[in-house]
């Protein structure tokens, strides 16, 4: 694998030209004044957005203008910017699916997903995906030069505990939305009835997303 750089600074400004006119394209209402801000005066965070396109076939400047767009679009869409506890159905919070505990050996914080907590919950599905992405923000902000690692804790989980839509959403946001962010994925303590589903998820899921996933 070729080593990965970062930007230089005249790559950087180049990338901020090349973003600034995707945004007039797509229309500047259709992006958060908060992620054009931070794009604008935050270099290690198009520094992220250049890490993650060289792993991805094709032209690297492209992919990341790409990349950058396509993410500063969905923040956007799904209210990044607008998400809080108080926005959050109480029941949700309450749930304790999703908290952040402890790091791993390479001193990754752990985001973990506590699986048997898991209900399929049509009411409160968005919930769970804001949760989710709240969390992801909150150890952003914390330590932004640093990498994660996403535990699912499936001690005690079963197939009433398994909801492929949700997890797809959840793997697809961190390798779309949140880029060289996350180190890797961790499956801990499977029982043998979810290796089925597990994989069954990986046919949907990117190559580098099936890639990061470790079975312990």
């Amino acid at each position: 694998m070729a080593t990965v750089t970062p930007p230089t600074q005249e790559e950087i400004e180049n990338l901020r030209e090349k973003v600034r006119t995707q945004v007039e394209k797509n229309g500047e209402e259709n992006f958060a004044i908060v992620d054009l801000e931070r794009l604008n005066s935050d270099e290690a965070y198009i520094g992220k957005f250049w890490l993650h396109a060289q792993q991805m076939d094709g032209d690297n400047k492209e992919n990341t203008v790409k990349l950058v767009v396509d993410t500063l679009l969905w923040r956007k869409k799904f209210g990044v910017e607008n998400i809080s506890e108080d926005t959050i159905n109480k029941a949700v919070l309450e749930r304790g699916e999703v908290y952040s505990h402890g790091r791993d050996k390479e001193g990754c914080k752990l985001l973990v997903i506590c699986v048997r907590k898991h209900v399929k919950d049509a009411q409160n599905s968005e919930d769970g995906k804001k949760h989710f992405v709240m969390m992801l923000e909150n150890l952003e902000k914390e330590e932004p030069e640093k990498k994660i690692t996403i535990m699912f804790d499936s001690e005690g989980a079963g197939i009433r505990n398994m909801e492929i839509e949700a997890i797809q959403f959840l793997i697809n946001t961190i390798m779309h939305y949140y880029p060289n962010f996350v180190s890797k994925i961790i499956v801990y303590n499977m029982p043998w009835i979810l290796g089925t589903i597990w994989k069954l998820v990986k046919t949907f899921l990117p190559v580098k997303a099936v890639e990061m996933i470790k079975f312990l």
